[in-house]
């Protein structure tokens, strides 16, 4: 398995999934044109794509569908709100009718295969329609062994709040894009406008750093090789503020040691992440 993020941020977002068999986009938030390039900088194409997994319908988050599924025929699933949503915030008729074909509407903790990825939808707290999370697995080889393990992957990003059932979902990871939106203290004093301030920081908004860092401590397990935060605000947060005040959570709740050998990094706002082979 291949997961790489090609985008995370308010301008756009977009995550890939290479396995044996399928090739998956999760979100599809910039064009095909910056999705292809992304892809070709790893030798990937996206022409062997099998599908698009869709979190919720705003805009940094569909923004180039439209043109994936005219130009390369491309299946779409979401949520019933979800696909709801794509017609009434574009206003575009190609989702209701030429386009419509390709949509298939999912519901959370209604598992599905996509090739050879089992697809795990789960429900999150955001100000959208019907929004999921996505817990994404499939067999893998082990290195130097004749045998084959289950790998899994998550999204979980504009997530305002989280609860034992979002954790539940995320347990067993081998690898995870968390959102890490903002620091507290650089929104609370920002430009923002008052009300905008108060969406983020609810419970449908988007998780600050401090919130990040205590649900990465409750799913770091034995299997966890790596965390993407992603979703960062660029006027509300850092990299390396957020970096720093996750690990500051994870030193609290799990001692210093996990906090320095968690494999952790920053998705960019406007180009790919590292790619992370499991």
């Amino acid at each position: 398995m291949i997961f790489v993020s090609l985008a995370s941020g308010s301008s756009g977002n977009c995550s890939f999934l290479h396995t044996d068999k399928c090739d998956l986009l999760i979100d599809c938030g910039i064009s095909a044109k910056r999705i292809s390039e992304g892809l070709s900088a790893f030798g990937l194409s996206i022409s062997s794509l099998s599908g698009v997994l869709l979190t919720h319908e705003h805009s940094d988050h569909i923004k180039g569908l439209k043109r994936l599924m005219s130009a390369y025929n491309i299946p779409v699933y979401a949520s019933a709100g979800t696909l709801r949503g794509v017609y009434e915030s574009s206003k575009d008729e190609y989702f209701r009718f030429s386009g419509s074909s390709l949509m298939h509407e999912i519901a959370s903790d209604n598992e599905f295969d996509i090739e050879d990825v089992h697809v795990c939808p789960f429900h999150i707290y955001h100000d959208a329609r019907e929004p999921l999370g996505f817990r994404l697995s499939t067999e893998a080889e082990v290195p130097d062994a004749e045998l084959r393990r289950r790998v899994s992957v998550c999204v979980a990003t504009d997530t305002g709040y989280f609860d034992d059932y979002i954790r539940d979902h995320l347990l067993g990871l081998d690898a995870a894009l968390i959102e890490a939106n903002h620091d507290r203290a650089m929104l609370a004093g920002g430009k923002y406008p008052l009300y905008l301030k108060r969406r983020i920081m609810s419970r449908q908004g988007h998780l600050c750093n401090n919130q990040s860092g205590k649900l990465i401590s409750e799913i770091v397990g034995p299997r966890l090789r790596h965390v993407f935060l992603g979703h960062l605000s660029k006027e509300n947060n850092t990299p390396s503020l957020a970096l720093s005040t996750v690990r500051a959570e994870l030193k609290e709740a799990l001692g210093e040691r996990v906090s320095e050998s968690l494999s952790m990094s920053v998705a960019p706002h406007d180009g790919p992440s590292q790619l992370i082979k499991l």
